[in-house]
């Protein structure tokens, strides 16, 4: 039979496991508590994070757009750049161009106020130990038929042969004379009677630079056969630096530019 004292040990017993188990409850309920709270911080930053995720996705793909804006203006200024480069060299070269051309120009017209005193002729026949002086004035009285003391009155500065490059094949071709003049309008005078000895296959033409000697020989070859071919006359005119070839079927006709030729390249 129990007894009374057993009891008193039984409900001790029960009343530790009692205190036990409520002080458990109460912890339990404490770690649920924690964790309730720790999940719930937690979901709140998966949140934050997935926001911030998000924004940061947004903010890469602006920088992506930005990114490729900012690509296409360069791209685009650097085209701009190369044309503006481009364009500026064109100028630049074409400045220079300019420039060289209009030197060229000066000197070229420099170069024929130098020899405008001078004339050449062609085809006089050549003899050893002659006098120039001498050939000169009798080819002015004889041939051209100026009066002698008008001849002999034109003060030449110089008179002498030069050498001819191209001789013809088997003889020696005459070479030609340059006379300088002291007064432009001796020379002028010599000039319009050029024409005097046209039949004699000599022939009085200005001394010019080289380089529009050589266009008028150009000219000249063109003329010739121009004159075989068509049977009209021609001239060759000389306007400043530039040459021109004329041609027309009679003395009553006009003249007609045939050719023309700019020594300044």
């Amino acid at each position: 039979m129990t007894t009374l004292e057993a009891i008193a040990d039984l409900k001790s017993v029960v009343m530790g496991i009692d205190s036990k188990v409520t002080l458990f409850t109460s912890r339990l309920d404490s770690v649920e508590q924690n964790l309730t709270h720790l999940i719930t911080e937690v979901k709140s930053d998966v949140v934050q994070v997935r926001s911030d995720l998000s924004t940061t996705q947004t903010e890469v793909e602006k920088l992506r757009t930005d990114h490729n804006e900012l690509e296409r203006g360069i791209g685009h200024i650097e085209s701009q750049l190369n044309t503006l480069e481009m364009e500026k060299m064109e100028c630049l070269k074409k400045n220079l161009d300019d420039k060289l051309f209009a030197l060229k120009e000066n000197q070229l017209f420099l170069e024929k106020h130098e020899r405008k005193y001078n004339i050449l002729i062609y085809g006089i026949r050549q003899k050893q130990d002659e006098n120039i002086w001498q050939v000169v004035d009798n080819f002015f009285v004889k041939d051209l038929g100026i009066e002698k003391f008008k001849a002999e009155s034109f003060p030449l500065a110089n008179a002498h042969r030069i050498p001819s490059r191209a001789p013809v094949v088997g003889q020696k071709r005459p070479d030609a004379i340059i006379v300088r003049f002291m007064h432009y309008e001796d020379k002028q005078v010599i000039m319009q009677n050029a024409y005097k000895v046209a039949n004699k296959k000599i022939r009085i033409v200005d001394d010019l630079p080289v380089i529009m000697k050589e266009a008028r020989n150009d000219l000249a070859k063109a003329a010739f056969k121009i004159r075989n071919d068509e049977k009209l006359q021609t001239r060759i005119k000389v306007r400043g630096i530039v040459l021109v070839l004329e041609t027309r079927l009679n003395s009553k006709d006009v003249w007609n530019t045939r050719k023309t030729i700019n020594c300044v390249r």
